[in-house]
């Protein structure tokens, strides 16, 4: 009986430690911030306005998404779903050393999950992905 005790309490701790270890981290930013800096990033799209665009980037970020990158997917965008209008709050996961926030954003045509990863107590963007039906459709 202390045996199935004594591993009782091991497997619960053991789980404890790794849940703990397995929550979301989040950047630096509240939620109603980064609800902003996607709103900013998206409002640029819509406007063509590639410094709006890239001022939250990172260096890395940046150096990766060239001005040429901007007009092709804004276009996908303006195409596929249509300008866009609002975006939901933000839903934080996990990543090794980063921390991804996936919202749901309403645009003319479709919602599109928008998924925006900053580093673990970061404010700067170091990821930025879309998906919806009709952007999936497009990219076939």
């Amino acid at each position: 009986m202390k045996t199935i005790f004594t591993a009782l309490v091991a497997f619960l701790l053991v789980t404890a430690f790794l849940l703990t270890g397995c929550q979301a981290q989040p950047a630096a930013l509240t939620d109603d911030e980064v609800v902003q800096v996607t709103g900013q990033i998206l409002t640029a799209l819509n406007e063509g306005d590639y410094a709006a665009f890239t001022q939250d980037f990172s260096d890395e970020m940046l150096a990766d998404f060239p001005e040429a990158r901007f007009a092709a997917l804004r276009d996908m965008l303006q195409e596929a779903s249509g300008n866009y209008v609002s975006c939901g709050e933000p839903a934080l996961s996990s990543r090794s050393g980063y921390a991804p926030y996936r919202l749901t954003c309403q645009f003319d045509l479709e919602d599109v999950v928008v998924t925006i990863s900053f580093k673990v107590d970061g404010s700067r963007v170091e990821g930025l992905f879309f998906d919806s039906p009709n952007l999936r459709e497009l990219a076939q």
